[in-house]
This record gives C-alpha cells, sequence and structure tokens, in this order.
C-alpha cells in the first residue's frame, strides 16, 4: 500500500511539470503512430514498390520498447534532479525511509510504467511472435534501461537544462539495438557490451535461454556500476 502511494505521488509531481508529463505520455503516442504505419504505410510501400519489410519489423518492436525505457529515464532523472535541487532527496536520507528507501521508489515508477508499456506495445504492434516469458523478459530489459538512463541523467547533470542535452547524447545507445544491420563483426562485439543489444537479441532468440543469461550479466553489471556511483556521490 505505501508503494502505491509512493506511486501516486509521483505521478501527481510528474503532472505539474508539462515536459515530464510530455515525456510520460510520449511512449504511447508512439505506439499508436508505428500501430497505424503497420497498418497503413507498410502495406501502401508493398503495393507500390513490392518491397516487404516483414522479415525486419521486429525492429519497429524493438525501437518502440527501447524508446519507452529511455523516455521514462528521462522522468525519472529529471524528477531526481528536481528533489536534489529542493534539496528533498538530501531531507528524505533522514527519515525512516532512508535514502536506500528513497531511490527504490524514485526507480520503481520508471520501471513499473517502463514495464507497462512495454507489454502494451507488444500487443498492440503484433509484429513479432513471441512467448509470453520472452515478452516479460524484454519489458523487464526496457524498465532496467529506464533506469540506467534516469541515473546516467542525475549522475553526470547539473540541471534539467543540461540533462536535456545530455539525454541526447546518452540515447545515442540505443543505437548499439541496431548494429546487427550493419553486418560489422568488431560493432556487433563492441554492442555485446550494452545493455539495447541484448533487447534486440532476446528478440531474435527467444528460446535461446543463454541469451537470457548473458542479458542479465549486462544490464545487472550496468545497474551495479551506477548504484555504486550514485552511493559514492551521494554519500
Amino acid at each position: 500500500m505505501l508503494q502505491i502511494t509512493h506511486l501516486r505521488s509521483d505521478f501527481k509531481q510528474i503532472m505539474r511539470d508539462p515536459i515530464m508529463a510530455v515525456l510520460f505520455f510520449a511512449p504511447l503516442f508512439l505506439i499508436i503512430v508505428f500501430k497505424l504505419m503497420v497498418l497503413l504505410l507498410i502495406p501502401f510501400l508493398l503495393a507500390r514498390t513490392g518491397f516487404d519489410v516483414s522479415p525486419w519489423l521486429f525492429y519497429l518492436f524493438v525501437f518502440v520498447i527501447m524508446m519507452c525505457g529511455a523516455m521514462l529515464g528521462i522522468v525519472t532523472g529529471f524528477m531526481m534532479i528536481d528533489e536534489r535541487d529542493g534539496n528533498i532527496s538530501e531531507l528524505m536520507s533522514v527519515t525512516p525511509l532512508g535514502r536506500g528507501g528513497y531511490l527504490f521508489n524514485r526507480l520503481l515508477f520508471a520501471a513499473v510504467s517502463t514495464f507497462f508499456y512495454g507489454v502494451l506495445s507488444y500487443y498492440v504492434l503484433d509484429v513479432v511472435e513471441l512467448p509470453i516469458i520472452a515478452v516479460l523478459f524484454v519489458s523487464l530489459l526496457s524498465s532496467n534501461y529506464s533506469i540506467i538512463i534516469g541515473l546516467l541523467i542525475f549522475s553526470f547533470a547539473d540541471d534539467k537544462v543540461k540533462g536535456l542535452t545530455f539525454a541526447k547524447a546518452i540515447n545515442a545507445l540505443s543505437l548499439f539495438a541496431f548494429t546487427d544491420l550493419l553486418s560489422l563483426r568488431w560493432l556487433t562485439v563492441l554492442s555485446w557490451f550494452f545493455p539495447p543489444y541484448w533487447i534486440t537479441t532476446v528478440v531474435q532468440d527467444p528460446h535461446f535461454f543463454l541469451v537470457y543469461g548473458l542479458a542479465l550479466v549486462v544490464n545487472i553489471g550496468w545497474l551495479g556500476l551506477l548504484l555504486r556511483h550514485y552511493w559514492k556521490k551521494e554519500s
């Protein structure tokens, strides 16, 4: 019940800031736009040019689920910057909730929202067939990506203006989800060390469970490093 109360409080905070409100609902708009593209534009291209993009449609799902995580991550980073500027996070450290509880609640909001959008995008877009475990897993990876983005913005941006600029740069990480399209071995190997790559890999090979394990190792590694940096910076 306490967690639900915190989630409601976070939602109200987002609604008071126009930029964060737009970013929070942007994934829903993105899902609708790409669904219309699947229904209207792709059949039109096939009819007029004979070019069938069906074999690559799963990349569309990967792109949408990545953007959901990125946008919710920006929202989380902005919320944490606001609270740092208002000394709210410092005040929370001396409450029973503590700094750890504050961080958990803040990151939980992004994770839950992103997970919801991830599952929604799969069923609305309907461009790839995956077992339910793969749907849940890639949604979980997207949730973790939102946390990573949020922590990166909070850790390296002094205010929301710099945070927005920084967000544009770190969203380049999403490109690692599509490096296989370039067929460059060295770039693919480099991509192994970045979380976005593993979302694509799980979607491509949903029955190869070694991929799930490797994805967890990379994602947990990134999360661990950023949390360690957070504690060092805030202590």
